[in-house]
């Protein structure tokens, strides 16, 4: 995924006040996407221009990525085999009973 990216073009008129605009709102996001990391959420920005037909499908492929790897990491375990190195959740799940609940899954709970 992209970051830091505008696909927008500045307007020639008033220009220093859309650039002190743009600057201060990415600003802000920063701002918010830490705040929001400190509760435990991802993020994920999708910019529109991603979502045309000549990219929506690398964008959709790109976010399921993500997602994924996200889900992978906040589900890894610490417990550790008998060599010392560290068991993924599929890992445990797999040796115990062979049942991988998929991301969209939730935990039962």
């Amino acid at each position: 995924m992209r970051s830091e990216k505008c696909c927008c073009k500045i307007p020639k008129t008033n220009r220093e006040f859309w650039v002190n605009k743009i600057r201060r709102n990415k600003e802000r996001d920063k701002e918010e996407l830490r705040q929001l990391a400190a509760m435990g959420w991802h993020c994920i920005t999708v910019w529109e221009c991603d979502l045309k037909p000549s990219k929506r499908e690398e964008t959709l492929e790109s976010i399921a990525f993500t997602l994924n790897h996200i889900w992978l990491q906040d589900h890894t375990v610490e417990s550790r085999k008998e060599d010392g190195s560290g068991m993924t959740a599929y890992q445990q799940w797999e040796e115990e009973d062979g049942l991988m609940p998929m991301a969209a899954e939730g935990s039962g709970e």
